[in-house]
């Protein structure tokens, strides 16, 4: 049965989506209280653009048990900006969208690359280091927090038990989470009073539908930047410097080569997401991928699954770097929802990739000694990944 929470979802979903498309792209799972499970891109993308009829608001109170938000189960911190659905989802996006301008990100180039060669030299000279741990989380702590507005000689703070210290670290992620919701609080009502040019100063100052954000919702929005990023272009970055450390002929090209680079890591995107879907709540009957639905029912998204879609993506189970439409794909998802972060997490990932094999061309990632990332049934991401930087 597909579960997204099983023991062994990583190891299986492969398998399983395919067999669902293979039965027409829709499918049931019995796990956690039922619902669809939509592998097509096609069917993907009309679910995900209709948020009329396939909603992602989340009602924590109950009154309106349709709304379950886009976790299944339903998150125990609902995420104000992914959960919640036009006009004010639109209004709330409107104070975040000035930061992630295309000249914003470009301002953002020579951040990223001093925070890259800032985690590379801490790492010369050991023997081994940890790919997760002491390369992409950094780098995306470091990059990420000082555009919210957190010093950035404050990012281990921020980061969870569970990701700072690897396999057998707490994995008490909803306490945890509550430890850094409450600095985040600290420094929203202190940019209140002190506003800034960062992303905290715009969420306390800005006005939504006329109205101040209260203090969860600037939380919510806060932890979503913060924490989101940890594991989504982490294991994005991890992920694809796993394969490349067993695909060693393309090295050269891909350092050297900054058109191919990024569409490299569109490919790797598409191939691993680091996210593999999002739920949505029929607030109306519907029919989609042939299969018809009902008013409250739970369908999951399948983003992994769309991007392994034949029909879009010809060999979809290979990697190919030069992959002519591999920016169509749907890790960042679609519609009034997808992902503003998208293209500061590509950079990221594109001068990560770029940048170690410059000045490592013979890393190796020690590969029967790395673990999966066990505590979060959606995220395709590594707790070790020990690594010889050569």
């Amino acid at each position: 049965m597909f579960d997204i929470h099983a023991p062994d979802h990583m190891q299986v979903w492969v398998e399983q989506t395919d067999a669902i498309r293979a039965k027409g792209g829709v499918g049931w799972s019995d796990a956690n209280g039922g619902y669809w499970v939509v592998v097509n891109y096609s069917d993907a993308v009309e679910a995900a653009k209709n948020w009329q009829v396939f909603s992602a608001r989340h009602d924590p109170t109950g009154a309106d048990p349709r709304a379950r938000g886009i976790s299944i189960p339903p998150y125990e911190f609902p995420l104000i900006l992914s959960e919640s659905d036009p006009p004010r989802q639109q209004k709330l996006r409107l104070l975040e969208i000035p930061f992630f301008t295309p000249s914003k990100i470009k301002a953002q180039v020579p951040v990223v690359q001093a925070n890259v060669d800032r985690c590379l030299d801490a790492m010369v000279g050991r023997a081994e280091i940890d790919l997760f741990r002491d390369y992409a989380m950094p780098l995306v702590s470091l990059t990420s927090m000082a555009l919210v507005g957190i010093d950035i000689a404050q990012w281990q703070d921020y980061t969870l038990a569970a990701h700072r210290g690897g396999p057998g670290s707490s994995l008490d992620i909803s306490q945890d989470t509550e430890r850094v919701h409450a600095m985040l609080l600290d420094m929203a009502r202190d940019r209140r009073a002190n506003p800034r040019g960062d992303i905290t100063s715009a969420l306390v100052t800005g006005d939504v539908m006329g109205e101040k954000l209260r203090d969860e919702e600037v939380v919510s929005m806060l932890s979503a930047l913060v924490l989101g990023g940890f594991d989504t272009t982490s294991s994005h970055i991890t992920n694809a410097l796993i394969w490349l450390s067993e695909n060693r002929a393309c090295h050269a090209d891909l350092a050297s080569d900054d058109a191919l680079a990024a569409n490299a890591v569109h490919e790797f995107q598409r191939m691993w997401p680091p996210s593999l879907g999002g739920a949505r709540n029929l607030v109306a009957d519907a029919v989609l991928g042939g299969q018809p639905m009902k008013d409250g029912d739970r369908v999951f998204l399948s983003w992994a699954a769309a991007n392994r879609d034949p029909e879009i993506f010809p060999d979809p189970h290979t990697v190919r770097l030069d992959r002519p439409n591999a920016k169509d794909n749907l890790t960042f998802g679609m519609g009034v929802h997808r992902c503003l972060g998208m293209d500061l997490a590509r950079l990221m990932g594109r001068l990560a990739i770029q940048t170690l094999l410059r000045r490592h061309p013979n890393f190796r990632v020690l590969l029967e000694r790395c673990v999966p990332y066990r505590s979060k049934g959606l995220v395709a991401g590594w707790s070790a990944v020990p690594t010889v930087l050569g």
